[in-house]
Protein backbone atom coordinates (compact mmCIF):
# COMPACT_ATOMS: atom_id res chain seq x y z
CA UNK A 1 0.00 0.00 0.00
CA UNK A 2 0.89 3.63 -0.56
CA UNK A 3 -0.08 6.30 1.97
CA UNK A 4 0.40 9.78 1.97
CA UNK A 5 -0.74 11.53 5.15
CA UNK A 6 -0.45 15.14 5.56
CA UNK A 7 -2.48 18.17 7.51
CA UNK A 8 -3.71 20.08 5.19
CA UNK A 9 -2.54 18.98 1.48
CA UNK A 10 0.94 17.70 -0.51
CA UNK A 11 2.61 21.27 0.05
CA UNK A 12 5.52 20.46 1.42
CA UNK A 13 8.29 20.28 -1.61
CA UNK A 14 9.98 16.99 -0.23
CA UNK A 15 6.43 15.14 0.18
CA UNK A 16 5.58 16.12 -3.33
CA UNK A 17 9.08 14.81 -4.69
CA UNK A 18 8.10 11.70 -2.62
CA UNK A 19 4.15 11.68 -4.24
CA UNK A 20 5.54 11.38 -7.39
CA UNK A 21 7.75 9.17 -6.86
CA UNK A 22 4.78 6.72 -6.50
CA UNK A 23 3.43 6.89 -9.73
CA UNK A 24 4.82 5.84 -13.33
CA UNK A 25 2.98 9.08 -15.44
CA UNK A 26 3.21 12.48 -15.14
CA UNK A 27 0.77 14.56 -13.03
CA UNK A 28 -1.25 15.68 -15.93
CA UNK A 29 -2.60 12.40 -16.76
CA UNK A 30 -3.19 11.43 -13.21
CA UNK A 31 -7.41 10.69 -12.42
CA UNK A 32 -8.07 11.80 -8.64
CA UNK A 33 -11.20 10.28 -6.45
CA UNK A 34 -11.30 13.30 -4.29
CA UNK A 35 -13.73 12.48 -1.44
CA UNK A 36 -15.23 15.36 0.56
CA UNK A 37 -17.48 14.08 2.89
CA UNK A 38 -15.65 15.04 6.14
CA UNK A 39 -16.62 18.44 4.67
CA UNK A 40 -20.47 17.95 5.38
CA UNK A 41 -19.58 17.41 9.32
CA UNK A 42 -18.12 20.53 9.48
CA UNK A 43 -19.56 23.25 10.83
CA UNK A 44 -18.53 27.22 10.67
CA UNK A 45 -15.45 29.32 8.30
CA UNK A 46 -14.74 26.93 5.43
CA UNK A 47 -12.74 28.99 3.49
CA UNK A 48 -10.02 26.36 3.69
CA UNK A 49 -12.32 23.88 1.45
CA UNK A 50 -11.03 26.18 -1.44
CA UNK A 51 -7.21 26.18 -0.02
CA UNK A 52 -7.01 22.53 -0.17
CA UNK A 53 -8.28 22.44 -3.54
CA UNK A 54 -5.80 24.45 -4.92
CA UNK A 55 -2.98 22.34 -3.43
CA UNK A 56 -4.23 19.81 -5.74
CA UNK A 57 -4.26 21.57 -8.57
CA UNK A 58 -0.61 23.13 -7.39
CA UNK A 59 0.68 19.75 -8.17
CA UNK A 60 -0.23 19.96 -11.93
CA UNK A 61 -3.25 17.92 -11.70
CA UNK A 62 -5.17 18.80 -14.05
CA UNK A 63 -8.91 19.71 -12.58
CA UNK A 64 -11.00 17.73 -15.28
CA UNK A 65 -9.10 14.69 -13.75
CA UNK A 66 -10.49 15.25 -10.26
CA UNK A 67 -14.24 13.53 -9.35
CA UNK A 68 -15.65 14.85 -6.14
CA UNK A 69 -16.96 11.90 -4.37
CA UNK A 70 -19.20 11.71 -0.93
CA UNK A 71 -19.08 8.61 0.52
CA UNK A 72 -22.90 7.10 0.27
CA UNK A 73 -23.41 8.62 -3.42
CA UNK A 74 -23.77 5.53 -5.96
CA UNK A 75 -20.80 3.58 -6.49
CA UNK A 76 -17.50 4.44 -8.07
CA UNK A 77 -14.74 2.49 -9.19
CA UNK A 78 -12.20 2.91 -6.66
CA UNK A 79 -9.65 1.17 -8.81
CA UNK A 80 -10.72 3.58 -11.92
CA UNK A 81 -8.42 5.95 -10.16
CA UNK A 82 -4.74 6.77 -9.65
CA UNK A 83 -5.39 8.22 -6.22
CA UNK A 84 -8.07 8.80 -3.83
CA UNK A 85 -7.69 11.64 -1.39
CA UNK A 86 -9.72 11.60 1.51
CA UNK A 87 -9.78 15.54 2.58
CA UNK A 88 -10.56 17.38 6.23
CA UNK A 89 -12.88 18.18 8.23
CA UNK A 90 -14.64 15.96 11.03
CA UNK A 91 -12.95 12.94 11.62
CA UNK A 92 -16.27 11.75 13.65
CA UNK A 93 -18.71 12.32 10.29
CA UNK A 94 -16.47 10.72 7.80
CA UNK A 95 -15.64 7.51 10.46
CA UNK A 96 -18.93 7.74 10.50
CA UNK A 97 -20.08 7.48 6.81
CA UNK A 98 -16.99 5.10 5.85
CA UNK A 99 -18.89 2.56 8.51
CA UNK A 100 -22.69 2.98 7.69
CA UNK A 101 -21.62 2.34 4.07
CA UNK A 102 -18.51 -0.26 4.68
CA UNK A 103 -16.39 2.15 2.52
CA UNK A 104 -13.04 0.43 4.01
CA UNK A 105 -13.92 -2.53 2.15
CA UNK A 106 -13.37 -1.51 -1.01
CA UNK A 107 -10.92 1.37 -0.39
CA UNK A 108 -8.59 -0.95 0.99
CA UNK A 109 -9.21 -3.39 -1.98
CA UNK A 110 -8.58 -0.13 -4.30
CA UNK A 111 -5.13 0.32 -2.12
CA UNK A 112 -4.03 -3.36 -2.75
CA UNK A 113 -4.47 -2.95 -6.28
CA UNK A 114 -1.81 -0.14 -6.13
CA UNK A 115 -4.56 2.89 -6.13
CA UNK A 116 -2.66 5.63 -3.78
CA UNK A 117 -4.07 6.79 -0.70
CA UNK A 118 -3.93 10.23 0.18
CA UNK A 119 -5.32 11.54 4.13
CA UNK A 120 -5.60 15.45 4.89
CA UNK A 121 -6.49 16.15 8.19
CA UNK A 122 -9.37 14.15 9.04
CA UNK A 123 -8.78 11.83 6.02
CA UNK A 124 -5.33 11.45 7.92
CA UNK A 125 -6.77 10.98 11.57
CA UNK A 126 -8.98 8.14 10.00
CA UNK A 127 -6.35 6.12 8.25
CA UNK A 128 -4.92 5.26 11.51
CA UNK A 129 -5.81 3.26 14.62
CA UNK A 130 -7.96 5.91 16.85
CA UNK A 131 -10.43 8.68 16.59
CA UNK A 132 -8.54 10.07 19.88
CA UNK A 133 -6.85 13.12 17.78
CA UNK A 134 -10.12 14.07 16.32
CA UNK A 135 -11.07 14.29 20.10
CA UNK A 136 -7.86 16.16 21.10
CA UNK A 137 -8.15 18.33 18.11
CA UNK A 138 -11.65 19.42 18.71
CA UNK A 139 -13.93 17.63 16.04
CA UNK A 140 -17.76 18.08 17.55
CA UNK A 141 -18.41 13.82 17.87
CA UNK A 142 -21.31 13.40 15.10
CA UNK A 143 -22.96 10.83 17.89
CA UNK A 144 -22.07 8.64 20.95
CA UNK A 145 -21.10 5.75 18.95
CA UNK A 146 -17.22 4.99 18.57
CA UNK A 147 -16.52 4.30 14.77
CA UNK A 148 -13.51 2.20 13.65
CA UNK A 149 -11.08 3.63 12.18
CA UNK A 150 -9.22 2.53 8.48
CA UNK A 151 -6.25 0.53 10.07
CA UNK A 152 -4.05 1.54 7.21
CA UNK A 153 -1.21 2.87 9.70
CA UNK A 154 -0.32 1.23 12.75
CA UNK A 155 -0.24 4.85 14.83
CA UNK A 156 -2.33 7.77 15.45
CA UNK A 157 -2.55 10.22 13.41
CA UNK A 158 -2.16 13.92 14.31
CA UNK A 159 -2.72 16.64 11.95
CA UNK A 160 -1.57 20.00 12.63
CA UNK A 161 0.49 19.35 15.68
CA UNK A 162 1.54 23.18 15.67
CA UNK A 163 -1.80 23.82 16.77
CA UNK A 164 -2.25 22.00 19.20
CA UNK A 165 1.12 20.64 20.79
CA UNK A 166 0.42 20.79 24.28
CA UNK A 167 -3.04 19.41 24.00
CA UNK A 168 -1.58 16.42 21.77
CA UNK A 169 1.27 16.19 23.90
CA UNK A 170 -0.88 15.56 27.61
CA UNK A 171 -3.08 13.13 25.42
CA UNK A 172 0.73 11.10 24.27
CA UNK A 173 1.35 10.37 27.76
CA UNK A 174 -0.93 7.80 28.31
CA UNK A 175 -0.73 6.49 24.98
CA UNK A 176 1.78 3.29 24.44
CA UNK A 177 1.04 2.86 21.04
CA UNK A 178 3.32 4.27 18.01
CA UNK A 179 2.02 8.36 16.92
CA UNK A 180 2.99 10.16 13.95
CA UNK A 181 2.67 13.82 14.56
CA UNK A 182 2.01 15.99 11.36
CA UNK A 183 2.34 20.02 11.34
CA UNK A 184 0.83 22.61 8.67
CA UNK A 185 2.49 21.78 5.94
CA UNK A 186 4.45 18.48 6.87
CA UNK A 187 3.22 15.30 5.37
CA UNK A 188 4.93 11.40 5.49
CA UNK A 189 4.88 8.99 2.42
CA UNK A 190 4.26 5.53 4.10
CA UNK A 191 4.89 2.40 1.46
CA UNK A 192 4.18 -1.04 2.90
Amino acid sequence: MKIVLTSCGIINEDVREKFFALFDKAPEELRILYITTAVDGESGDKSWVDDEFATILDLGIRKENIVEYKIGEPDVNLEDFDAIYMMGGNSFYLAKKMYEYDFGTPLKKALEAGVVYIGSSAGAIVAGVTLAPAVVYGDEPVDNKDYPCLNLVDAAIFPHANKRAKEYADWLKDWSGEAILLENGDGVVIER
